[in-house]
């Protein structure tokens, strides 16, 4: 009873102490925190709660910003540079990549994906997802810029006009779209310009479907007293300053259910010796490093919000962990000697210990129990075939969850000794042990 006693303890702490359990389970992780606490302490930057307050002033001028975007591509002196954007853009073409392919990754975006470019401009990184194979659909207030937008499709022989390709205007209050429409709306340096922020994140989240979400790439605190920037404002556009905080308390007061922020930088890369990657790695030249990151990392925001719960599937993983925990719970009805030429049997326990729900059934995220078959000969294994087998699971998983699965294997016809090697399989994408997840293995006799 005391022994119970005590465990009923431990139990409670966890519960109601989950720091003070962390301390006592893993005493070196506490300490490593700690560390990196105070170490980061000269780095911490306050932060306001977020408001959902707008400016009255500039909501009120949202048409006359609307037509000064439409001047300003009217009156662009070079529209050659307009339409050959990114690659125009000489010192800006390195951060343009980086920022798109930060942008697909984050959103999760994959070939088939309906995606609303919302600020399109001339419609350079819908004319991206286009080559990738997403039906898009390019909005702006400017009819100038989709125009040259159109252009630019039509112009490159790679454009695949069987995603049929959407160029629309709009007011700059109502998306003349249907109701979840979309997977993803993509705003590239866009939102910053937008005078009315909480109507058009209402019309985002309508025009999204259940587990869509936003996907935005926005300049940060000061960027509206660049030299650039005020060039563009003398012109008319607006220009704004993004508060992260502000933008969640809006999105949140439409009805999104969460915001983040992905922390990367384009503009940032530390460059250090070859020899000294060790070093690094341990530490050494962390306070520099940090010191020009974080002051990057406020000047630049990727912005992720979620029109559902903030769970990604196999089928969006994005950077999701993939990992799981595989038990041979029955090794076979034999004893692990089965029979030449006849299937074999086994039971199979599988816990899900990442942060994507596997999806079972057929289709894309299509996740299942699979295992390579290897021949041991001389105490050394030859792989006989990768893709020996596969076995379905009963349902979705999600994380921490768990299933057992019986199998009936592949016939083997040979005599010998042979492993199996059992992990789960993303269809079509990647084994989970190429994520870092573990395997098990079953040693069988065949007779």
């Amino acid at each position: 009873m005391a022994m119970i006693s005590f465990f009923d303890r431990l139990q409670s702490l966890k519960q109601r102490h989950p720091r003070l359990w962390l301390l006592a389970r893993h005493p070196g992780i506490f300490v490593e925190r700690m560390f990196y606490r105070v170490a980061l302490l000269p780095f911490w930057r306050r932060q306001k709660p977020g408001s959902t307050a707008e400016n009255p002033h500039l909501v009120q001028r949202a048409e006359e910003y609307n037509a000064a975007a439409e001047r300003y591509f009217a009156d662009f002196p070079d529209r050659q540079f307009l339409l050959d954007k990114p690659f125009s853009d000489a010192e800006g073409f390195p951060d343009h990549l980086i920022r798109a392919g930060t942008l697909m990754a984050a959103g999760r975006i994959r070939p088939g994906d309906t995606v609303v470019e919302i600020g399109a401009g001339t419609c350079w990184l819908s004319h991206f997802l286009n080559r990738y194979g997403c039906r898009t659909v390019a909005v702006d207030v400017s009819r100038t810029a989709l125009d040259l937008g159109r252009q630019l499709f039509e112009r490159e022989p790679s454009t695949d006009w069987s995603l049929e390709p959407r160029f629309v205007e709009y007011d700059g209050c109502t998306l003349p779209l249907e109701d979840a429409v979309c997977d993803c709306v993509v705003v590239y340096d866009a939102f910053h310009h937008i005078p009315n922020q909480r109507v058009l994140l209402a019309e985002m989240r309508r025009i999204l479907r259940p587990r869509g979400m936003v996907v935005m790439s926005e300049p940060g605190i000061g960027h509206a007293d660049e030299p650039a920037s005020i060039a563009e404002r003398e012109t008319g556009v607006l220009e704004n300053e993004l508060v992260v905080a502000d933008m969640a308390a809006l999105a949140a007061a439409v009805g999104f259910h969460d915001t983040t922020l992905v922390v990367a930088t384009p503009y940032y890369q530390h460059e250090i010796p070859a020899n000294k990657l060790g070093a690094f790695a341990g530490g050494s030249g962390f306070r520099h490093y940090w010191t020009h990151f974080s002051q990057h990392l406020m000047a630049h925001h990727y912005i992720l919000i979620y029109k559902g719960a903030n769970t990604p599937t196999t089928d969006r993983p994005g950077n999701a962990k993939l990992r799981a925990t595989i038990g041979i719970d029955d090794p076979a009805d034999s004893h692990g000697r089965w029979t030449a030429g006849n299937p074999g049997r086994a039971t199979v326990s599988v816990e899900n210990r990442g942060e994507a729900v596997w999806l079972h059934a057929e289709g894309r995220g299509w996740t299942r129990l699979g295992g390579h078959l290897y021949v041991v000969k001389n105490g050394a294994r030859e792989l006989v075939d990768n893709d020996w087998l596969r076995a379905g699971l009963e349902r979705d998983l999600k994380p921490e969850d768990r299933v057992v699965v019986k199998i009936d294997t592949p016939a083997i016809d040979c005599p010998g000794t042979y492993e199996v090697e059992f992990d789960i399989v993303l269809e079509n994408v990647t084994w989970f042990a190429r994520r870092g997840s573990p395997t098990a293995t079953l040693n069988i006799t065949v007779e």
